[in-house]
C-alpha cells in the first residue's frame, strides 16, 4: 500500500509526467497522421485516381499481328525490338525490286502477302510481296515520311501535313481521318486498340483504331520524330530534345522522365525491366522504367547539376533510372537497337555493328562493314542483317560477329532492314527504291 505521504508528495509530478506524455503521443500520432495523408495522396496521385482518371479505352483491344510473315509496323513489334527470333535465313537472291523516280523517305511494312510503301510523289502503294505487283495505290495531298501500320483490315499512315489516315487494307478506301494542327515525321503505332500518332509540336495522339475518334493526348517538350514503344500497360516515348517519357496506358500520366543530353530520333525499345535507347552520339543506355518520379525530383536533381558545376559536390547526378550506359562510337550516330536472346545489336553511322550484353552493357563483338551506314539493322534466327552506303547488305553471325554473306544491291542500303518469313526488304532513300530479296 502506497503511504498517504507519498502519494501526496508524488501525484502532481506523475500528473504532469502523464500529460506531458500524452501530449507527445498526441503530437507523433498527429505528424504520423500528416505523412499518411501525404504519402496516401502521393500515391493517389502517382496512380493517376485522382486529379487524373483513367483514360477513355478503345472500342478494341486488338494488336498489329507480329506473325512470322509480319513486319507490320515500324519496329516489327510493339516494343520495337526489331527481331524475328524464329528465321532460317536468306539465299541473297533477288525477288523484284521497285524503282521510283523520287526519295523513299521510310521503309515499307509488310503483312500477310502484301508489302506496303510510302513513296516520295505524294502516294501510298499495296504491292504482292511475291511478285511485286501493285494491287493498289492511293494518292495523298503531301508527302508521307513514315512507315504504315498495317492490321487485319486497316492500313494507317502519317501524312507531312499533319494527317492520320486510315485505309482498308484491301483497296486503299478511306476509313477514317483525323487532321492534327501540326507536321507529322513519326511512324504511327498500333497497341490494344489504339492508334498512336506523335507530330512535330510535341502533342502525341492517342486515336480509336476502329472509328478514328481522339480517346486523349499527351504533350512532350520536344518534338516527336520516333512512333512510341509498349509494353504492359506502359508506353515510351521520345523527343527531340533527349528526353524519354515513360506513360501510364491507364492514366495518361507520365511515371518517369529520363533525360539523355543528347537529340533523339529512333524509338526506344522495351526489353524486361529495362528500356533501351541510342543516342545521336554514338551511346547506348539502359533505363529501369520501374523506377517512379517524385514530384519535383528534376529540379532537385538540376539543383544538383549545378553544385556540381560550381564545385560544391564531388560527382554529378546520375539520371533516375539509368541501369548502365555504354559509349559505342564517339560522335558518330546510333541506330535503334535490335534486341534479342540478351544481346542488343545497334549500328553506329561510321560502318560498325555493335553487340552489348543487356546484363551490363558490356560489347560482345563488333564488325566493320566497310562504309558508312545510314541503316537500322534487324536481327532474324542465328543472323543480323545490315546495310551501308557502298551497296552492301552484310549478314552476321548474332553468336560470333563474324560475316556470313556480303550481298550486292548497286544501292545505298538507308532504310530500317524488314525481315520477314517470306522476305527481306531493304530501301535506298536517294535511288527510290525498294528491293526485295529471298
Amino acid at each position: 500500500m502506497i503511504s498517504p505521504l507519498r502519494s501526496q508528495s508524488d501525484t502532481p509530478h506523475a500528473a504532469a509526467q502523464r500529460r506531458n506524455r500524452s501530449r507527445s503521443r498526441l503530437r507523433w500520432l498527429a505528424l504520423a497522421g500528416i505523412v499518411g495523408v501525404v504519402l496516401a495522396v502521393w500515391g493517389l496521385w502517382v496512380s493517376g485516381v485522382i486529379f487524373t482518371g483513367p483514360v477513355p479505352l478503345p472500342a478494341t483491344q486488338t494488336n498489329a499481328p507480329v506473325d512470322a510473315d509480319d513486319w507490320a509496323m515500324a519496329g516489327r513489334d510493339a516494343a520495337h525490338t526489331a527481331a524475328a527470333p524464329l528465321h532460317g535465313g536468306f539465299q541473297g537472291e533477288e525477288l523484284w525490286r521497285l524503282e521510283t523516280q523520287h526519295l523513299l523517305p521510310a521503309a515499307p511494312a509488310v503483312s500477310d502477302g502484301q508489302v506496303f510503301l510510302p513513296t516520295g510523289d505524294n502516294r501510298i502503294v499495296a504491292m504482292d510481296s511475291a511478285s511485286g505487283d501493285v494491287l493498289w495505290e492511293r494518292q495523298l495531298a503531301t508527302v508521307a515520311v513514315t512507315t504504315p501500320v498495317v492490321t487485319p483490315g486497316a492500313v494507317y499512315v502519317t501524312v507531312r501535313d499533319g494527317l492520320l489516315l486510315a485505309m482498308d487494307r484491301h483497296d486503299g478506301t478511306e476509313l477514317w481521318s483525323l487532321q492534327a494542327d501540326s507536321a507529322f515525321f513519326a511512324s504511327p503505332a498500333f497497341y490494344k486498340g489504339v492508334v498512336y500518332a506523335g507530330s512535330w509540336n510535341g502533342t502525341l495522339y492517342a486515336i480509336d483504331a476502329q472509328d478514328g475518334k481522339e480517346l486523349w493526348t499527351f504533350q512532350a517538350d520536344g518534338s516527336i520524330v520516333a512512333p512510341p514503344s509498349f509494353q504492359g500497360d506502359l508506353m515510351a516515348l521520345a523527343a527531340d530534345d533527349g528526353l524519354v517519357y515513360v506513360i501510364d496506358l491507364a492514366t495518361g500520366r507520365k511515371r518517369l522522365i529520363f533525360d539523355t543530353v543528347n537529340a533523339l530520333t529512333q524509338s526506344p525499345v522495351f526489353t524486361g525491366d529495362h528500356i533501351l535507347i541510342g543516342t545521336g552520339r554514338g551511346r547506348l543506355a539502359a533505363v529501369d522504367w520501374t523506377k517512379l518520379e517524385y514530384p519535383f525530383e528534376r529540379a532537385l536533381r538540376s539543383w544538383r547539376q549545378q553544385f556540381f558545376i560550381w564545385g560544391l559536390q564531388a560527382e554529378p547526378p546520375l539520371p533516375k533510372g539509368l541501369a548502365w550506359g555504354t559509349v559505342l562510337s564517339r560522335d558518330s550516330a546510333l541506330s535503334g537497337p535490335a534486341v534479342l536472346d540478351g544481346a542488343a545489336y545497334a549500328a553506329s553511322r561510321d560502318g560498325r555493328l555493335h553487340a552489348v550484353s543487356l546484363a551490363d552493357g558490356s560489347t560482345l563483338w563488333e564488325y566493320d562493314t566497310g562504309a558508312l551506314s545510314r541503316s537500322a539493322p534487324a536481327v532474324a534466327g542465328r543472323f543480323v542483317y545490315i546495310g551501308n552506303d557502298a551497296g552492301e547488305l552484310h549478314v552476321v553471325d548474332r553468336v560470333t560477329g563474324e560475316p556470313v554473306q556480303i550481298i550486292e544491291t548497286s544501292v545505298a542500303i538507308t532504310g530500317q532492314i524488314v525481315v520477314t518469313a517470306q522476305g527481306l526488304y531493304v530501301t535506298s532513300e536517294a535511288a527510290g527504291t525498294l528491293i526485295a530479296l529471298r
